[in-house]
């Protein structure tokens, strides 16, 4: 018998997936190979979600030379990377040939023109190795901030905090919308790609010969990807002709929805839901026949794309997305965003064994995909940055660390122009950026990372402003991320 829960799964995983198909993707492919669409003006975004609030205090860190390096040391104590590298517990003392435990440092300018020693964890030589040639910003002690303001004006609720500060599913939507707004199921992205400046690039307004929408996921549905009148694509790695849920050669759940989709579609009818439905069936179908015909055609070129990305799970996204890129021209795409997702990062236990994996597989993957990109000759033209659902404290838990606020994030790319961005924080317990319990108060504002994104991207002043309303709060205004 076949479940309803397991049809309306089905439908649920397709409607994910093509909501913003294009009507017919192979008269649009016809379309693009006749006009000899080039897209010379080509730019991508791509958005590694760390889920889970990554302890970026331990990602970059002060190096003895720093000012900040001592109160560092004794906030962390035992968690502090310099500490538990030599003890013996730490498993790269054991042998275990997936953890280091040699610091790499990394010298970075801050817009002022000071310089600041840190390190990188770890395991993470490809990030060290592409901050060396300039391609790496790191933002400091950046959060969720809707207006800046001190630790008292917060706590005297003088100034305005994000709702439901340290919860992981509201924090990820105030990430999401771009402005630290909870109560929006919209994204920043999806918001930015329904914008004039890019209308000519949007399936939503029907003016595009493109294929697929301009956002695309490779880990599920995504708010990040959700604009007012559009949804992104959800596509699955390695798997570029496959419908999610469906195949008729796949296990027997596979098989029942299969049929049932098939039986449904053949059923005479003028119910407008039903052929609404077999709209997104027809048009999802006829994706997996483009994608099949291109992933056929291109097999050499993506496969090489592919042998430069390891077995990972971020990898094996990034790898995706590389080879999604490199069909740019042929799927009609000027201009893409990507959301990828690596889990884990919620260490409230065992940080010293987790974390130094999740970092070492972060750095091989972006390491990986800026190769993949130089091999394109597109290392300018796509911008890759984090993202997580907060910062972690500064203080240890015994074990781990607890749900934070501030915290670093990475831009990564050919445009970027490379250094330190923000304040550095102060890292005394109890100093004038602890917030609460080793809680860091952003001095920077996520806000002020996207609007620069957005900017790079191509919308005007004046849409970024629309996308960002409390860009104006911050006096600095977007970070100067990117090379003139």
């Amino acid at each position: 018998m076949i479940l309803r829960r397991e049809v309306l799964k089905a439908f649920g995983v397709l409607g994910a997936s093509t909501a913003l198909l294009q009507s017919n993707p192979l008269q649009a492919l016809q379309t693009i190979a006749e006009k000899q669409h080039l897209a010379s003006d080509y730019k991508g975004l791509v958005c590694i979600m760390l889920n889970g609030g990554n302890d970026a205090f331990n990602m970059v860190f002060p190096d003895t030379a720093h000012p900040e390096y001592q109160n560092y040391m004794n906030t962390r104590q035992a968690l502090a990377v310099p500490n538990y590298v030599h003890q013996p517990q730490y498993l790269a003392n054991k042998g275990d040939a997936r953890y280091s435990k040699a610091l790499l440092p990394i010298m970075l300018r801050d817009i002022n023109g000071q310089q600041h020693a840190l390190n990188f964890h770890p395991g993470m030589q490809g990030l060290q190795a592409l901050t060396r040639d300039g391609q790496v910003a790191v933002v400091a002690n950046t959060g969720v901030l809707i207006e800046p303001g001190k630790r008292d004006e917060f706590k005297q609720n003088k100034k305005r905090k994000p709702a439901f500060l340290f919860a992981h599913n509201q924090q990820r939507k105030a990430v999401y919308s771009g402005i630290g707004d909870n109560t929006v199921n919209t994204g920043w992205a999806g918001q930015m790609n329904e914008l004039v400046s890019f209308s000519k690039d949007s399936v939503s307004e029907g003016k595009s010969s493109a294929v697929l929408p301009m956002g695309i996921s490779f880990r599920g549905s995504h708010q990040w990807l959700r604009g007012e009148h559009s949804t992104g694509a959800v596509l699955a790695p390695g798997k570029p002709g496959k419908i999610i849920g469906l195949g008729e050669k796949g296990n027997k759940r596979q098989q029942a929805r299969t049929a049932t989709v098939q039986a449904l579609q053949s059923l005479p009818s003028d119910d407008v839901l039903l052929r609404l439905m077999r709209g997104k069936l027809t048009s999802a179908q006829d994706l997996s026949a483009v994608l099949t015909q291109l992933w056929t055609t291109h097999s050499k070129a993506l496969a090489k794309l592919d042998a430069m990305f390891d077995d990972g799970k971020l990898s094996r996204q990034l790898a995706a997305v590389a080879q999604t890129i490199f069909l740019r021209e042929s799927l009609g795409m000027q201009r893409q965003v990507f959301m990828v997702e690596l889990g884990g990062f919620d260490t409230h236990a065992g940080q010293i064994d987790k974390q130094p994996l999740l970092l070492a597989e972060l750095s091989r993957a972006i390491s990986s995909f800026q190769q993949a990109l130089t091999f394109l000759s597109l290392t300018k033209q796509v911008t890759t940055f984090t993202a997580s659902d907060f910062g972690r404290t500064l203080t240890s838990n015994g074990n781990g660390t607890d749900h934070g606020w501030g915290s670093h994030q990475l831009v990564v790319g050919g445009a970027v122009q490379g250094g330190l961005y923000g304040q550095w924080p102060s890292m005394l317990r109890g100093g004038v950026d602890d917030y609460r319990s080793g809680r860091l108060l952003p001095t920077t504002s996520l806000t002020q990372i996207n609007a620069s994104l957005a900017a790079w991207f191509g919308a005007s002043k004046s849409e970024v402003n629309v996308l960002f309303p409390n860009i104006s709060n911050f006096s600095v205004g977007a970070l100067p991320l990117f090379k003139r």
